[in-house]
């Protein structure tokens, strides 16, 4: 018996590139880049030595966007920037025009007497409910 061989042209195999890892590593960077730079514009600045006054309520609504921190010597501020008593009085015109809510960040160390006396000259200028932001103590 004869037998017959026939040589058989197989495809050369061109080697697949592997997928480059780096460039996804590079997506997640930028991305988290981009969430950090929105999330650092989204709170408004707050005066330096600024301490949050606490509460041990967990229950609170009101954004902190527009709003005005009250420090510890009295004066206010509105997005990093201390108000004067003529300034305090167009925000609180142009404030009520809009809405007749305002909400408040106060320093832990405010003196009675200046936020009662922040809130008499808001409830002049046309508010009628203020948010008092706190953050939640540590229970110890």
């Amino acid at each position: 018996m004869k037998r017959y061989t026939k040589p058989i042209h197989l495809q050369e195999l061109i080697p697949q590139r592997r997928a480059d890892s780096s460039l996804a590593l590079i997506n997640v960077v930028f991305l988290l880049l981009l969430f950090l730079l929105v999330a650092g514009t989204l709170r408004p600045p707050l005066p330096d030595d600024f301490q949050w006054a606490e509460t041990v309520n967990d229950e609170g609504t009101g954004s902190i966007q527009g709003s005005l921190a009250l420090d510890k010597s009295g004066e206010i501020w509105l997005d990093g920037n201390k108000l004067e008593v003529d300034e305090l009085a167009q925000f609180l015109k142009s404030r009520v025009d809009v809405s007749d809510k305002l909400t408040l960040q106060i320093d832990r160390r405010t003196k009675m007497g200046d936020l009662t006396a922040l809130a008499e000259e808001l409830k002049a200028g046309g508010i009628r409910k203020i948010t008092l932001v706190t953050i939640e103590a540590d229970g110890s």
